[in-house]
């Protein structure tokens, strides 16, 4: 004899092996996620499928001509006579410096955003993590490597994703503001590349309007479960004004400390470039390295940036060299941020250690005797 209530639940088990069988949700009455999942199916094509073919296409393209243009137009053999003359220790040294403190101010601007959300994290182990996900951020599409940070503090229980991402996208979106706004007033200061110069105040006052739409937007927009948690984050991050004053100050510190950067890996390989240039170099540079979709930029930054020193009156072969140089710098940052992995784990194996050293050297001893009492 069955059971009580078994009779009752093997024909909606058979119904609901036969509903998924042909696609459709039980859970799902209107039948609309089994449909759609059906006719994926039915035609071989999974959603998403379709951006990421064209994004890796693009991606591909650019790549290819790229590699395309540097093959045709760069002199390898005057620039490698250029390449000999590079200052290394003016590279290793002045550009490595130049790196450690800009992650440091990096640091200190997510130490505030996440301060804003509650969230108190050792500024000794923000800044390691830090290190290493911004230097291999350098070589990832849209340098989306820098969430590597969040996952690191969460494999340690130092943070939890809701407020370390609602920060990271914070961060994200005053870096891209940051870098088309110096791109814009380079383009109207030392920059002559635009038929019309109207076009970057155009750029400039449609980035305004942009930022000033997303804040209303994040205000208002209403979410379920832990997307609405995220808006919330993100909404501590900005919601105080001398808060955004301050980070949106220190981001601008920042991408002229890259500029700076930029500045002594240029003086090393020979090239004297002003200031302005360099900003103007740095920022638009990065935004094509970026928007490429290419792992680092690569091949598209070393013609791109050839091609802005050609304009800044730097003859061929050294402008030619002067992007490779430029380049040392991700491979620089690469070799810095594995150090700083390396020390990271290096004191938290040590941190480790010190709890029980700490308990043993604490434990009683026997009276009469030299042992601990067990």
């Amino acid at each position: 004899m069955d059971e009580p209530g078994v009779a009752h639940r093997r024909p909606w088990v058979e119904v609901r092996k036969t509903m998924m069988d042909r696609g459709h949700d039980p859970r799902d009455p209107a039948g609309q996620t089994g449909g759609v999942s059906a006719r994926n199916r039915s035609t071989g094509k999974q959603p998403g499928s379709l951006r990421r073919a064209l994004t890796g296409s693009f991606s591909v393209i650019v790549f290819a001509a790229s590699v395309w243009y540097i093959g045709r137009t760069f002199q390898w053999r005057e620039l490698g006579q250029v390449l000999r003359d590079v200052n290394l220790m003016c590279l290793v040294a002045g550009g490595g410096a130049s790196i450690v403190v800009y992650w440091m101010i990096r640091t200190l601007r997510w130490h505030i955003l996440l301060r804003r959300t509650d969230t108190h994290v050792p500024l000794l182990d923000l800044h390691m993590c830090t290190a290493v996900s911004l230097s291999f951020a350098l070589f990832t599409p849209l340098q989306s490597g820098e969430m590597l940070k969040i996952e690191l503090l969460k494999k340690y229980g130092m943070i939890q994703r809701s407020p370390g991402y609602s920060s990271y996208l914070v961060e994200r979106a005053l870096d891209l503001a940051t870098l088309l706004t110096m791109a814009c007033v380079s383009l109207l200061t030392s920059l002559n590349i635009l038929p019309n110069r109207t076009y970057a105040y155009y750029i400039l006052g449609g980035l305004v309007l942009m930022c000033v739409a997303g804040l209303i937007v994040l205000m208002k927009l209403r979410l379920k479960g832990r997307s609405q948690q995220l808006v919330e984050h993100m909404r501590q991050c900005v919601g105080d004004v001398p808060t955004m004053v301050l980070v949106m100050a220190i981001t601008c510190v920042s991408w002229a400390l890259v500029a700076f950067s930029w500045q002594v890996f240029l003086y090393s390989g020979g090239i004297h470039l002003g200031f302005a240039k360099t900003v103007a170099l740095m920022s638009i540079g990065a935004l094509i390295s970026i928007l490429s979709l290419i792992p680092g930029g690569l091949g598209i930054f070393e013609a791109g940036t050839s091609q802005l020193l050609i304009h800044f009156s730097v003859a061929v072969a050294t402008a030619q060299a002067g992007s490779l140089v430029l380049r040392s710098y991700s491979l620089l940052a690469i070799a810095l941020g594995a150090g700083h992995l390396g020390l990271w784990k290096l004191v938290r194996s040590r941190r480790s250690r010190r709890p029980a050293t700490a308990t043993t050297a604490t434990e009683p001893l026997v009276a009469g005797g030299n042992t601990p009492a067990r």
